[in-house]
């Protein structure tokens, strides 16, 4: 049992230690290298200090009993590493460790499998490997004691402070190159809009171009249609205009035989006057008809070129705009694409470690970021990325 906080820390500082070189041996034998497993830079586990220095804490007095040894180990662990995950999590905004793939596992912080560990090692401590590292702290002399955790403490200190910095840029790197992703994946899908409206605005003018054009023709027809129509109409008046003078010829000689001559050369020269002048204005509507089917046609004719010229001018100048639009944002996105790609290749040795430490890590704001980072660094496979993705 510690007598005193000088005690207390120097059970936190070993353990911390020691679970650090459980980690890293864990880690060796499990992908074949050294894999610094700890949260922080240094040879030391905060969690496993927090863990044992709690257990001895509490449950010395009831060492002797190793079934409720074990269970208050069981529990006490368990509550102490859902505490940590939460915090970690709301605080940093990533799950360091991630237990949602075991069974009986509580919101993924913690499950049976790992708290039965922390139990059985946590009471494998207290019966056997306690009381000698409690007999080595009150073997060190107490001076020499406080100097030397004064500098560990010291260091641990600086550690916490660079760790935190670090953790801190990295969701901020994440962060932005999520963002750059985002502005890449919008200004390629403008990029796509901007061809296909092209495209379609082209199909579109083209269409009313054609539908413009065969209206201009069909008023051109209908105009000559009734043009032509005129010279029938003529005829038909000058037919008209030669029975009723010849009817009138009938009933004047059934009137008056007797001034059938004189009638009769009376008719005939009306007759022949009524032929004339419909004549004249046969000849006169034709060239009439002729002048304005030739103006109308001219004027369409006209019409149609200034309508071609006007759209050729406004599709020009609409293609210009598009043009320098789509250059525009083809080069934004070549900007924002070399400075994604020079984030991902600039080195940082306290990202890659905290990645390599914690591989199952998930970030709450930008998992799919460093998802990439994993693969880019070699810390994930991409198949393993894509198992996950679809559990």
């Amino acid at each position: 049992m510690p007598q005193n906080f000088y005690e207390l820390v120097w059970i936190f500082i070993i353990y911390a230690f020691i679970g650090w070189s459980t980690e890293v041996s864990y880690a060796a034998l499990d992908t074949g290298k050294f894999v610094n497993r700890g949260f922080l830079n240094g040879p030391y586990c905060p969690i496993y200090g927090c863990g044992v220095v709690i257990v001895v804490a509490i449950l010395t007095p009831l060492k002797e009993n190793l079934l409720i040894l074990f269970a208050g180990s069981f529990l006490l662990t368990s509550v102490l590493e859902y505490i940590t995950g939460y915090i970690l999590e709301k605080v940093f905004h990533n799950k360091w460790w991630d237990y949602s793939d075991k069974p009986f596992n509580i919101k993924g912080y913690v499950c049976l499998k790992f708290s039965i560990y922390w139990g059985l090692a946590c009471t494998f401590i207290m019966d056997i490997i306690h009381p000698i590292i409690y007999a080595a702290i009150r073997f060190i002399p107490f001076v020499l004691g406080v100097v030397l955790l004064s500098i560990i403490m010291c260091v641990f200190a600086a550690d916490c402070i660079i760790t935190v910095t670090t953790i801190l840029k990295f969701n901020k790197r994440l962060k932005v190159m999520d963002e750059m992703a985002a502005s890449i994946h919008r200004l390629s899908d403008e990029i796509g809009e901007n061809i296909y409206e092209n495209v379609t605005d082209v199909i579109e003018k083209s269409e009313k171009f054609q539908e413009t054009h065969v209206e201009l023709m069909d008023k051109i027809s209908e105009t000559k249609e009734n043009i032509y129509g005129l010279p029938q109409t003529a005829k038909d008046k000058l037919a008209e205009t030669t029975g009723a003078a010849k009817d009138k010829l009938a009933e004047t000689t059934g009137a008056a035989k007797d001034k059938l001559a004189e009638t009769t050369g009376a008719a005939k020269d009306k007759l022949a006057e009524t032929t004339g002048a419909a004549k004249d204005k046969f000849a006169e509507t034709t060239e009439a008809a002729k002048d304005k089917l030739t103006e109308t046609t001219e004027a369409a004719k006209n019409k149609l070129a200034e309508k071609a010229e006007n759209y050729a001018a406004s599709r020009e100048e609409k293609k210009r705009e598009r043009e320098l639009a789509l250059e525009e944002k083809k080069r934004e996105r070549a900007e924002l694409m070399e400075r994604y790609e020079k984030l991902y290749e600039e080195k940082s040795f306290g990202f890659q470690r905290l990645m390599k430490a914690f591989p199952d890590m998930k970030s709450r704001d930008n998992n799919e970021t460093l998802e990439k980072f994993k693969i880019h660094f070699n810390i994930k496979k991409k198949d393993e990325n894509k198992k996950d993705q679809a559990s």
